[in-house]
């Protein structure tokens, strides 16, 4: 069943090093088919205590989508509870914030995920702003969601 792309939903790692290739390698433990996220963007620590500098604001792939306006049964994301077969999940690397390098990353492709999916700036959330992350207290992606969408 397919169901058209409606919201993004902004999240973060809730660690101080990572990569989207890391994060598949968490949610496989966790029984997961595979990373949760359709897009990742780095801070410089792709390791504990492995800096490197360039890879801040890095935007991975991470789950795969094919570019329609459509969520196909292979691309449905693992990371908000009653969103993940309509929307595009996007994770900073992170724990208590983003970098300005993030930050700058995560509007140009929000930017280009709205134009691309016909999503509304209103339509991007934070997964604080879900039903299921109110639910759970959730504090995620750290980031004031309106001054984001006031960007976009």
């Amino acid at each position: 069943m397919r169901k058209k792309v409606e919201n993004i939903i902004v999240h973060i790692s809730d660690s101080t090093w990572g990569s989207a290739r890391e994060i598949d390698s968490w949610h496989k433990q966790k029984g997961w088919k595979m990373i949760g996220y359709h897009f990742v963007i780095d801070n410089s620590f792709i390791l504990p205590d492995f800096e490197l500098y360039p890879m801040n604001g890095s935007i991975e792939l991470g789950r795969p989508l094919d570019g329609d306006l459509f969520i196909e049964e292979n691309e449905i994301g693992a990371h908000a509870l009653g969103y993940n077969d309509k929307s595009i999940g996007v994770c900073g690397i992170g724990k208590e914030g983003w970098t300005k390098s993030q930050e700058c990353s995560l509007i140009m492709l929000l930017r280009a995920l709205c134009s691309k999916f016909n999503i509304p700036k209103e339509n991007v959330l934070g997964h604080y702003e879900t039903e299921s992350g109110k639910a759970q207290g959730k504090t995620c992606p750290n980031l004031d969601m309106d001054m984001i969408r006031a960007e976009l």
